[in-house]
């Protein structure tokens, strides 16, 4: 097989196209059936002359195999590639290295390219088109065909094969993309979070101690930060999570360990540094998920790339310190999350001990959402409920109101359930006729006004038109009149009121 003639070339010419187009999930036609021929083939002769093009075409087309293919074709092609293994696999060899031991993932994109080359007859050196490192013999060479198979074997069922460098899954490798698209907290359109982030807690709980666990603790640690952001707003997703970490705790018992102590023996380095990138744990979280992935991470550390041994990651003692640490996190995100907020603490805050609003820092609370998005829910919750209980000053009520409702429609994403319970249950109370009957104002109340001037312009984060309207509207003796004053008539016309109401329980169901 190291001097194939040129009649060979075609076994290429003829499919390679068709192989590429499975590979880049763009091809129009019957991709089982393309697989199923190319398996046949080599099936029919594992070891004759043109095996090197049916494995090839193969090793290029197991990703579809592994995730797309229909019944049948996974046995048929592993059956062939098999074959092909142990016909070949101990033939004699006079080379060093094959490109089976390389990076696929720095080849397969040029298999399409160099696999009609290996046959046309030409020399490396006679060759323009050819670039890769490795000869022509050594890409044909009956150990290479074998290595080569035994790498298409291992992609479409991982772990099921030795003799081939250490290969993150290509399953594995997309969940790694997903999983830092979450914690980046721009999620790939077809992922789902939630979705992603228990499916993760299931596989622990359903195995706290397996060869996983080290893995999906970092995982769940990486992600612990974006679950109990108020993103995910199934409150499933983080009892789950809270459940596998707590199952997963008694595994470690009491563990701890000496390293960095300067202990013989213990080793010199310190437990990695977490929360500094939690796309890069996810990423490790990953590759400690699989043997393939562990050994990736080890030639990481051979190659002199900057990261902490895979001891460090797989230590107890680190591992139960960070289930604690995104346990701990995850109950306080769901209580603050799903849990009953509570709101009296802010008497004493937004309360002037003379019985009247500090009006300026309800405003503020809700102004400054983007820097604590929980004080404007929980300022937003308090005016709500002081609003329920019936103040006697008008102004007052409606100041509440109105600030009750800025605080949804300030935010981008609905309020947590903890204060969507309340708000909604309150705001339903507001008086709804007026929207269908007519008023002085027609359609010119405040809010609209100052919305179209919010358009117009960039106000500054500290020149918001609302707050300093609201605070006006409820002390006009101690603030100055705003820009483009509106008469308290017009702040507590009942349709301009329903109409907030409205638009506010509109964001709080999304």
């Amino acid at each position: 097989m190291t001097d194939m003639p040129v009649s060979a070339l075609s076994a290429c010419v003829h499919f390679v196209d068709d192989w590429d187009s499975v590979l880049n999930e763009s091809y129009g036609g019957d991709s089982d059936g393309v697989v199923l021929d190319c398996a046949r083939r080599l099936a029919a002769d594992p070891a004759g002359e043109e095996a090197y093009a049916w494995t090839l075409g193969l090793v290029m087309m197991a990703t579809y195999v592994g995730r797309f293919s229909g019944p049948g074709v996974v046995a048929a092609v592993l059956e062939a590639l098999h074959a092909t293994d142990r016909r070949l696999r101990d033939r004699p060899c006079a080379h060093r290295t094959h490109p089976y031991e390389g990076d696929l993932d720095d080849r397969l994109d040029h298999f399409v390219d160099d696999l009609p080359l290996l046959t046309n007859g030409l020399a490396e050196d006679e060759d323009a088109e050819w670039e890769d490192d490795a000869t022509k013999e050594q890409w044909l060479c009956p150990r290479d065909i074998a290595g080569y198979a035994r790498v298409a074997v291992d992609i479409i069922a991982p772990g099921s094969v030795g003799g081939i460098p250490p290969r993150l899954p290509a399953r594995d490798a997309r969940r790694a993309e997903d999983l830092r698209s979450i914690v980046w907290d721009y999620p790939s359109a077809a992922v789902d979070p939630g979705r992603e982030l228990y499916a993760y807690a299931m596989s622990l709980s359903a195995d706290p101690t397996g060869e996983q666990r080290a893995g999906l603790v970092v995982i769940l640690h990486a992600a612990c930060w974006y679950a109990a952001s108020g993103r995910i707003r199934d409150k499933r997703v983080l009892d789950t999570m809270i459940d596998a970490l707590e199952a997963v705790l008694p595994g470690f018992g009491d563990a701890s360990c000496p390293h960095g102590t300067g202990v013989e023996g213990a080793g010199e380095y310190e437990h990695p540094e977490v929360r500094k990138d939690t796309a890069e744990q996810a990423t490790v979280g990953i590759h400690l998920l699989s043997p393939g992935g562990r050994g990736v991470y080890r030639h990481w550390q051979r190659e002199g790339l900057e990261t902490a041994p895979l001891e460090a990651w797989l230590c107890p003692a680190f591992l139960a310190t960070i289930a604690r640490e995104a346990l701990d996190h995850l109950r306080t995100g769901r209580g603050r999350l799903f849990g009953i907020r509570h709101t009296a603490y802010l008497d004493e805050v937004l309360v002037r001990p003379d019985g009247r609003l500090d009006i300026d820092r309800l405003t503020c609370a809700v102004r400054r959402r983007c820097r604590d998005g929980q004080a404007a829910e929980d300022a937003g919750l308090w005016a709500a409920r002081r609003f329920a209980a019936g103040p006697a000053d008008p102004r007052e009520r409606a100041v509440l109101l109105l600030v009750a409702c800025w605080s949804v429609t300030s935010g981008e994403e609905p309020p947590p359930e903890a204060v969507h319970r309340d708000l909604r249950a309150i705001l339903g109370t507001v008086d709804a006729a007026p929207l269908g009957e007519p008023c002085p104002h027609g359609d010119a109340h405040p809010w609209q006004q100052l919305a179209e001037l919010v358009r117009g312009r960039h106000f500054g984060f500290h020149e918001d038109p609302y707050g300093d309207h609201l605070n006006h509207l409820y002390a006009p003796d101690e603030y100055d009149t705003p820009e483009r004053p509106f008469a308290p008539g017009e702040w507590s016309c009942p349709r301009h009121l329903a109409e907030r109401a409205r638009l506010a329980l509109r964001g709080i169901d999304g």
